[in-house]
C-alpha cells in the first residue's frame, strides 16, 4: 500500500483527489482541517499525521508535521539499502506523494486590518518544508502544489507510474512557490526590521507612492553593489540602486581604464583611455553632457584628484569606483549630497541572474555578461575595419549593450559621442544616435545591438560618415545590406550574438 499525505490551504478539489487515491488503495495521512474535511466526505482510509508519527499535534498547530517519522518518510532514498535500513531500524515508512499548498501569507500581508503578530502566525513552516523535501526526492515522493495538477497526477497514477517528466514539473511548481512566498514574506520582515536605508529600508520605490525593499543576496559573488562602502552623501535609493547597477555593469566591460556616466539607466558618455583621467576626460568632453547633469557616475579605476576636480564641477548624484586617493575622496565629500561609493571586488564580474517581475510571475536569465571572440570576428564586408576602427568597434559593443532596445551607439577615439536607445525602429534609433554625434560622426563606428532588417539605417549611417559597424547579423537581408555597406565604403563586423536590453 501506498502513502499520501495531504495538508492544504486551499481545498480546492482536495475531495475529490482523496477519493480518486482511495480507489488506488493509497492510504491517506492529513492534518487539521484537510483531515476534519476528508473524514466528513466519508474517506475511510484516513489516518491523522499524529497518528501515523505517534508525536502529537501541539504548540497551537505550529508542530503537526516537522518529524523523523514524516521527514524520513519523504526524503529516503528506496533504492539505497543503506537509506533502507535506516528506516526499517527507526519504523519509518515511505511516504509516496506529498500534497501540500501553503499558508495565505499574501492575503495576511495585504490585510490592513491585520497586526504583525497575525501576519506572522501566517508564515508556514512545515509546509514549505515537506514539498522542497518531497521535490529533492522527486523520483520517490511526489511532491503537488498546484490543484490544477491533481487530474495528471491520478491519470499518471492509473496508468501505473508517473514519468520522469513529470515528476520534474511537479518538483519545479515547489521550487517557484517557495521562492516567491519566502520573497514576500522576507520584504515583510525587511519592512518591519530594517527601518533606516542602511539596513535595507528604502524611503519609497521608483515613485513616493510605492514600497520597496533592498534584500541582500546571501550568495552573490564578484562586484558587489549592495555592499558598497558609502564613503559620502545620503543613502542609495531605489532608482540610484537601479542606475548605479548599470553604471556599474557597463565599467565592468572593460578592462582598460573607463569611465561613464549613465542617466536612467542609459550612457550618456563614457570613455576609454590610456589612464583614468584620460578616459574621464574623454568621456566628459566627447559625451552628451546636458543629459550627463544628475548622472550616476562609474569608474573602473581608483579615482584620483583630477578625476575628483572634474566630478565636481556638475551635479551628480552617485559617484562608484574600486577605490578613491584621499585626496580625491576629500574633494568629493566636499559635495553634502553625493554619495561616493567604493565597491568591493570591483574588478570580479562573476556570474549573476537576471531577475524581472511580471505580473503573475518572475522571469530569471542570466545576466547578460558573454563576449564574443574578439579578434575572432567576421567582416562581412569587402571593406575591412582599420586597426584604431577595430578598437572603436569592441568598445562600441561594451556599450551599446548597456542602451535599451533599439540600441545603436556612435564611438570615436574610444569615446561614446551619440546614442539612440528605447526606440521602436532601429532607423529611428540611429538617426537619434547619429543627431547627437553631428559632424563628429565623419570616421566613427556605430555598434547596434542586434541586427538590420533593412539597408536604410546602414544608408543613414554612410551619410552621416561612418566607417565601420558592428552587429550581430542574422537578418534575411544580410546580404542586401552587406552590399549596401560595401558601396558607402563601411566596414561591417558580425558578433553572431544579440545583446537585446529591454
Amino acid at each position: 500500500m501506498k502513502t499520501a499525505l495531504l495538508s492544504v490551504s486551499d481545498k480546492t478539489g482536495i475531495v475529490e483527489l482523496a477519493q480518486e487515491l482511495e480507489k488506488l488503495d493509497f492510504r491517506i495521512l492529513s492534518t487539521g482541517g484537510t483531515f476534519r474535511e476528508l473524514k466528513k466526505a466519508g474517506i475511510k482510509n484516513l489516518m491523522e499525521v499524529a497518528d501515523f508519527t505517534g508525536f502529537p499535534e501541539g504548540l497551537e498547530g505550529r508542530i503537526k508535521t516537522l518529524t523523523p517519522q514524516v521527514f524520513g518518510g519523504i526524503l529516503n532514498l528506496r533504492d539505497k539499502p543503506e537509506h533502507q535500513k535506516f528506516c526499517q531500524e527507526n519504523k519509518i515508512e515511505n511516504i509516496d506523494l506529498v500534497v501540500v499548498n501553503l499558508y495565505p501569507f499574501k492575503a495576511a500581508y495585504s490585510d490592513e486590518s491585520k497586526g504583525f503578530a497575525d501576519k506572522v502566525e501566517q508564515i508556514d513552516i512545515g509546509g514549505p518544508s515537506m514539498i522542497r523535501a518531497a521535490a529533492k526526492n522527486y523520483k520517490f515522493c511526489a511532491p503537488v502544489v498546484d490543484p490544477a495538477d491533481y487530474s495528471r497526477v491520478i491519470e499518471a497514477l492509473k496508468a501505473g507510474k508517473m514519468d520522469e517528466q513529470l515528476q520534474k514539473e511537479l518538483a519545479a511548481k515547489v521550487f517557484e512557490m517557495t521562492a516567491h512566498y519566502d520573497l514576500l514574506i522576507a520584504k515583510f520582515w525587511v519592512e518591519s526590521a530594517r527601518s533606516t536605508p542602511e539596513t535595507g529600508g528604502l524611503r519609497y520605490g521608483e515613485n513616493p507612492h510605492q514600497s520597496a525593499v533592498l534584500l541582500k543576496d546571501p550568495f552573490a559573488e564578484g562586484a558587489n553593489l549592495v555592499e558598497a562602502e558609502l564613503l559620502n552623501g545620503k543613502p542609495m535609493s531605489y532608482n540610484n540602486y537601479q542606475d548605479a547597477t548599470g553604471a556599474l555593469e557597463l565599467a565592468l566591460q572593460f578592462d582598460t581604464p573607463f569611465a561613464t556616466i549613465l542617466k536612467h539607466a542609459t550612457p550618456c558618455c563614457a570613455a576609454t583611455g590610456e589612464t583614468i583621467e584620460a578616459a574621464w576626460d574623454r568621456a566628459w568632453t566627447e559625451g552628451d553632457q546636458t543629459s550627463a547633469f544628475g548622472g550616476i557616475i562609474a569608474l573602473n579605476r581608483p579615482v584620483t584628484k583630477q578625476v575628483a576636480e572634474g566630478i565636481v564641477r556638475f551635479f551628480n548624484e552617485v559617484v562608484l569606483a574600486p577605490d578613491f586617493e584621499p585626496e580625491a575622496l576629500k574633494i568629493l565629500q566636499g559635495k553634502k549630497n553625493l554619495r561616493v561609493l567604493r565597491v568591493p571586488q570591483f574588478s570580479e564580474k562573476a556570474r549573476d541572474l537576471s531577475i524581472k517581475r511580471v505580473r503573475g510571475g518572475t522571469l530569471v536569465q542570466e545576466a547578460d555578461t558573454a563576449d564574443p571572440a574578439f579578434g575572432k570576428l567576421e567582416v562581412a564586408t569587402q571593406t575591412r575595419p582599420t586597426d584604431a576602427q577595430w578598437h572603436d568597434l569592441e568598445a562600441a559593443w561594451r556599450m551599446v549593450k548597456l542602451v535599451k532596445s533599439n540600441a545603436i551607439v556612435v564611438v570615436k577615439d574610444g569615446a561614446l559621442i551619440g546614442k539612440g536607445g528605447g526606440q521602436t525602429s532601429r532607423v529611428d534609433a540611429m538617426k537619434i544616435a547619429l543627431a547627437q554625434a553631428g559632424d563628429r560622426a565623419k570616421g566613427a563606428v556605430i555598434g547596434s545591438d542586434a541586427f538590420f532588417p533593412f539597408p536604410d539605417a546602414v544608408e543613414a549611417a554612410g551619410a552621416a560618415g561612418i566607417k565601420a559597424i558592428i552587429q550581430p547579423g542574422g537578418s534575411i537581408r544580410d546580404e542586401e545590406v552587406f552590399k549596401k555597406s560595401d558601396e558607402l565604403g563601411i566596414a561591417t563586423v558580425l558578433t553572431r550574438m544579440r545583446s537585446f536590453l529591454h
